[in-house]
């Protein structure tokens, strides 16, 4: 509906007209906020004929409301006597008009909410202050900054211009700031005699800082100091439109790797940017366009300009000629130096003879000292020069070298290798960009069959990750084409393969979830002694026979994928052990569609050999129902022996033949999921009718159980097992063992022993910090009354198939759920009423209300009776309920069971249909070029956060339910989500609940949302925790400890048990000092990690020591999946690093029938250890160190308590 306004005063601007009638639109007559949905009607105001001269408005305006019912109630009410809308104080005359708003503006209105003029004004005059802005660039620059031999310490860094833009025909650029997009813009090219332009784009948040200078003639400058290079774009400069807003904004810019030739050399290398200025005025300019794009004006700082040439051709063939010189890891860490501008090639001239010479003496020694000293690099004080690092750097690794080899029988004299998880890889990673190769590692990385049966040959493979600039997944706005940089960059490497000092790897394969993280395995070929050249060919082919699939790409892709997926090795089988039978249901919808079953003595073998893995699973007591491989197998009663069974749906491809295979763990399901709520859920759940309170009641309580988990040591250690943190360093076990020994919290007051050690005090702090910036951020909102639990297939008709009398099977809308904690507690049996359903929960029909059954009878044999913590779904009827989940299946796939009534869906939607479509297939056979190019398309297409982003900000959208499904199963069939399909927001502001992923956000770039997802995120504040400086690997170490050996509350509780153990309480001074060798190899190792696994190279994000310890990443992140991936290797690297300090230098025993003697002995190293590293907490590293001593004392006492026990029974 359209109100036609008039007398207005011509100096009136939309924006104050728009908050008139918004003060009464929004009042209590017309808006209810308890509403369920409730929110302010959103409508617009339009100036169409513009005043005389300057002014604003004619005297008229027009207002368009979305809602005819609630536009004549707001004229009958401004018709009344006594009611008025005022503009600077003039009453406003108002009539309805005669014309009907377009229909698509009307949709429009209703779609989108009311955002605060306020807000639009204030953004409209910071445009219009910044739209004259453009600076006139003579000379634009890129180069290093580096520090002259002859310099003194407090000198400034000298920048070397290794590539220059300078025109006489026209000026160099013209730089500009994009307000809405946060990023400087520098155009280059001339408009007369050119058809396209070339453009340098500038992240606001990539400049670390910008310093300026004058010359001798005058001539301003400007220095520009980045984390990462910038990006290069191209668009033609007059190109042609069509008239419709939604084409023409798209892709008309395309995305560079380089400028042009001579720049591609140094791009690599020298992405430091030095501007000059054409016109010294400018400056002014340039200050208030800093100001405007708030970011800090550039300081006065002098900066000399040399061209050094440190990255001419020939200088860069000549150095790497000299790399492959070294053995292929030493050569690995100078070409890292290189690649990741740590260091130029004078550094690496002036550090020659001394690499040299120590890479004669010791390669292997020489690659750990380069390793530390690319480390070393990234933290030390910029006064210091690359030579003083070195060889402080090498003056360190030779002092813990001798020291470890000075003491007999030294506790770092054990060998790792024999202890090394056969899951796990030293795995050395390769990150490509659109301009660089940077590298990493090595470092610890989940193993898979390939890597393992290679095992000796470890060096020749590689993890090639492809990634933008900053590190985060490749994306780019709607008006940039990515489509030829990722082509012709990256899929030229996937195709020719790369050189990384001087080998040549080219493109393996990769896996599932490798695909979705750009990752792929690289080798290079190799000798092998009974198998000849190993290739990445024979690799593929010794596979297996992929000609059912292999005119398919996608499908040929993923079934390779198999071998390279993440896993743990366990038992070989024997032919005669496994076999076949047929799934239930009917196609499409199989209700056993990947699931086979697995006899008990089979399942117990596995078990054993994860639990030597990974020594920790020894202290539960429930084994696993099901575990995942090539799919799922569930535990059956019914088989005898070591037995298993497969599916017809679980053959993806022929093996070779072998009388003996390994079976591959890819999980064990054993512990219950933590049921939390997530944005898609919430959202879902609102629009069936669950009221917003209920989301709001259920944070409430969520925060007040985590904000109070301190008061408590029982709290504290039920919040870590719930959220698995702090499970590399076994801190919740410390905890429990702790509580048991008789120590408890202040607010507790239970016992004189209270718990005073900071830094697990400050862990729990952390801990409490992560749930809750989960709980605000992301409303992952754990959920008392629910289960996150892996889905498996009732085998009840199975039964009934081969013959089985008296069999009790789930029927349609049925459900089984037992959940137990695995160690210790009683199972419980779910029953009544619950929803059911899965992620990625975008179409309403993604939930369903079930009944679940509770406890089966006893009566009647029941296949699932004693399954625990698993979801048990029907097999019975025409589609598997599974299917009706957002596409699921039993392969694997977890599902969301609960039983809280207020969170019970009012409505109910039917289930999608999730019928795939047909998959893109070939009239010949697939190549590895094909699977590459799949590769290629798939980083360009992968929009599955994307289009579910989309989705939470356009609710109730069918279309996008498709498209996010669609692009779910891309991998499986290479069917592509047409983004010109998608929706586009119809507003530029974004919700409020989107700022969390913000590190600068705008108030005029978010609206206050009237959804649960605002409510919940306004709900409370966090506050930050920051923990001291000595917790990170550069900061400075905290003041000396100078308190008495072992005198803290932890060391006087276990006083009594360790006097009685080892005979003695304080150590000596000398078995303490002992340990400083095995401490500094362990601090080097975890600075790594800390500067490794950070979310990027700002100095403000590395890692702290409370951070690796409780297993979390704190720093903002716009991409939460880059922050889950960076957290997995993170804490997979620090496991096996604390893995490293128990069973390799502590000693402590693994076999679950260690003797006393062995038992004692781990207990006396580690409480050296722990007295060491309670000695020297101010240092980095020592605290977490303590730590690790610690859970090994606990857990000696407690098997020495166990033994005692047994011998006492006897």
């Amino acid at each position: 509906m359209e109100i036609e306004v008039s007398d207005l005063n011509y100096t009136a601007t939309k924006w104050e007209v728009k908050r008139a009638f918004a003060e009464v639109l929004h009042g209590e007559r017309f808006f209810d906020p308890t509403a369920h949905k409730a929110r302010p009607v959103n409508f617009e105001v339009q100036f169409r004929e513009p005043g005389p001269g300057s002014l604003a408005n004619n005297g008229t305006a027009v207002v368009i409301l979305p809602d005819r019912m609630l536009g004549e109630r707001f004229l009958r009410w401004a018709f009344q006597r006594g009611n008025r809308i005022e503009v600077q104080g003039r009453k406003l005359w108002l009539r309805r008009s005669e014309k009907n708003p377009p229909r698509g503006h009307v949709l429009a209105l209703n779609r989108t909410p009311y955002i605060d003029p306020i807000l639009e004004e204030e953004r409209e005059a910071r445009l219009g202050r910044i739209g004259p802005l453009r600076i006139v660039l003579s000379v634009i620059q890129f180069g290093v900054y580096f520090r002259r031999a002859d310099d003194p310490p407090t000198a400034n860094r000298t920048f070397s211009n290794e590539y220059e833009i300078r025109r006489t025909d026209t000026f160099s650029g013209l730089l500009g700031l994009d307000y809405d997009r946060k990023l400087l813009r520098i155009e280059m090219g001339n408009c007369v005699t050119e058809y396209t332009s070339t453009h340098i784009v500038i992240d606001l948040s990539n400049i670390k800082k910008i310093g300026y200078g004058v010359n001798a003639a005058g001539d301003y400058h400007t220095c520009f100091e980045l984390y990462c290079p910038p990006r290069f774009e191209r668009q033609e400069m007059y190109r042609a439109y069509t008239g419709e807003r939604k084409k023409d904004n798209r892709d008309f810019r395309e995305r560079l790797p380089y400028l042009d030739k001579p720049h591609q050399a140094i791009s690599q290398f020298a992405y430091q940017i030095r501007l000059v200025l054409d016109d010294p005025k400018a400056r002014h300019d340039f200050k208030t366009l800093c100001t405007e794009a708030g970011i800090r004006p550039p300081a006065k700082v002098p900066i000399d300009v040399q061209s050094c040439g440190f990255f001419r051709p020939k200088t860069m063939q000549a150095v790497r000629g000299w790399i492959t010189n070294f053995e292929w890891p030493v050569a690995f860490q100078l070409d890292a130096l290189l690649r990741n501008a740590l260091l130029n090639t004078g550094d690496l001239y002036d550090l020659r003879a001394d690499i040299e010479e120590l890479h004669e003496k010791d390669a292997e020694f020489a690659a750990d000292v380069l390793r530390h000293f690319s480390e070393k690099l990234q933290s030390k004080q910029r006064s210091e020069t690359a030579v003083e690092c070195f060889k402080k750097t090498l003056a360190a690794d030779q002092e813990t070298l001798a020291a470890d080899e000075a003491v007999e029988g030294s506790l770092a004299n054990e060998d790792l290798s024999s202890l090394e998880s056969r899951g796990v890889l030293k795995c050395y990673h390769v990150i490509v960009t659109s301009s660089r190769v940077l590298l990493e590692g090595p470092y610890d990385t989940q193993s898979n069959r390939i890597v393992r049966k290679y095992h000796d040959y470890r060096e020749n493979f590689v993890r090639v990750e492809f990634r933008d600039e900053n590190g985060l997944s490749i994306r780019w706005p709607k008006d940039v084409s990515g489509r030829s940089l990722i082509e012709q960059r990256f899929g030229s490497i996937l195709k020719e393969g790369l050189d990384i000092a001087g080998r040549l790897f080219r493109f393996l394969g990769y896996s599932t979830s490798g695909l979705r993280e750009h990752t792929a395995w690289f080798m290079s070929d190799f000798e092998h002694p009974d198998e000849g050249l190993v290739t990445p060919e024979k690799i593929r082919s010794d596979l297996g026979d992929f000609s059912k699939v292999n005119m398919i790409p996608a499908k040929y892709a993923a079934r390779i994928a198999q071998a390279f997926s993440g896993t743990d090795p366990s038992v070989r089988i024997r032919r005669d052990q496994w076999d076949t039978m047929r799934d239930l249901g009917h196609s499409p919808y199989w209700h056993t569609d990947g699931q086979g079953t697995i006899s008990p003595g089979l399942r117990d073998n596995i078990w054993e050999e994860l639990v030597k893995a990974q020594p920790d699973k020894a202290k539960l007591t429930l084994k696993p129902s099901a575990v995942r491989f090539k799919g799922i197998v569930v535990v059956d009663e019914t088989l005898d022996g070591e037995r298993m069974f497969l599916r017809d749906s679980m053959d993806k491809y022929k093996a070779p033949h072998e009388d003996e295979a390994e079976i591959e763990i890819a999980k064990a399901f054993v512990y219950p999921g933590t049921a939390r709520l997530c944005r898609p859920l919430i959202m879902v759940l609102e629009d069936l009718g669950v009221r917003k309170e209920a989301f709001i009641d259920l944070q409430d309580h969520a925060k007040a159980a985590v904000v109070t988990a301190s008061d408590s040591l029982a709290a504290s250690v039920a919040l870590l097992r719930k959220h698995d943190l702090g499970h590399s360093f076994g801190l919740r076990w410390i905890l429990q063992h702790l509580q048991n020994a008789g120590m408890c919290m202040k607010r507790e007051n239970s016992t004189p022993h209270v718990l005073d050690n900071e830094f697990i005090l400050r862990l729990i702090k952390f801990a409490q910090s992560h749930i809750l910036r989960e709980i605000k951020h992301d409303a992952r909102i754990p959920i008392p009354e629910a289960h996150q639990l892996l889905g498996v297939a009732d085998e009840g008709p199975a039964y009934v198939a081969r013959g089985l009398e008296n069999v009790y099977c789930l029927n349609e809308g049925e459900i089984f759920v037992c959940v137990q904690q695995p160690d210790g507690g009683e199972p419980e049996y779910i029953s009544g009423q619950v929803s059911i359903s899965r992620s990625p929960h975008i179409h309403p029909g993604d939930v369903q209300r079930v009944k679940a059954i509770g406890k089966p009878p006893d009566d009647k044999l029941c296949f699932f009776r004693n399954l625990r913590n698993v979801v048990v779904l029907p097999s019975v009827g025409e589609r598997s309920l599974a299917s009706c989940l957002a596409g699921g299946d039993v392969d694997g796939d977890e599902f969301l069971v609960i039983k809280d009534p207020t969170l019970l869906p009012v409505t109910l939607a039917s289930p999608a249909s999730y019928v795939g479509v047909e998959p893109r297939k070939l009239d010949r056979a697939s190549t590895i070029d094909d699977i590459c190019d799949f590769f290629v398309e798939y980083m360009q297409s992968d929009v599955v956060g994307l289009v579910a982003d989309q989705h939470l900000m356009i609710a109730d959208c069918m279309k996008l339910a498709q498209l996010c499904s669609q692009a779910v199963d891309y991998p499986k069939n290479g069917v592509p989500v047409d983004t010109e399909r998608m929706p586009s927001t119809l507003i530029r502001a974004k919700p409020d609940w989107k700022k969390a992923e913000d590190n600068d956000p705008r108030p005029s770039d978010y609206y206050e949302s009237t959804r649960a997802l605002g409510a919940l995120f306004r709900n409370f504040e966090i506050r930050p925790v920051k923990p001291p400086s000595s917790s990170y690997p550069n900061g400075e170490p905290a003041a000396p400890v100078h308190e008495p050996p072992l005198s803290d509350t932890i060391s006087r509780v276990l006083h009594p048990d360790i006097q009685r153990h080892i005979g003695r309480y304080h150590n000596d001074e000398h078995d303490v000092a002992a340990l400083a060798p095995i401490f500094r190899n362990y601090a080097e190792e975890l600075r790594y990690i800390c500067l490794t696994h950070a979310l990027s190279d700002h100095a403000d994000v590395r890692l702290s020591e409370e951070e690796v310890a409780i297993g979390t990443i704190l720093a903002k992140c716009s991409q939460p999946r880059w922050r889950r991936d960076r957290m997995h290797r993170m804490r997979m690297h620090v496991g096996q690093l604390v893995r490293h300090v128990k069973h390799a230098r502590l000693r402590a025993p693994m076999a679950k029938d260690a003797s006393a003697e062995e038992l004692v002995g781990a207990l006396r190293r580690a409480w050296l250890a722990w007295d060491f590293g309670m000695r020297n907490r101010a240092v980095f590293g020592a605290r977490s160190f303590s730590l690790i001593a610690l859970g090994v004392v606990c857990d000696m006492l407690e098997k020495l308590r166990k033994l005692e026990g047994g011998a006492d029974g006897e």
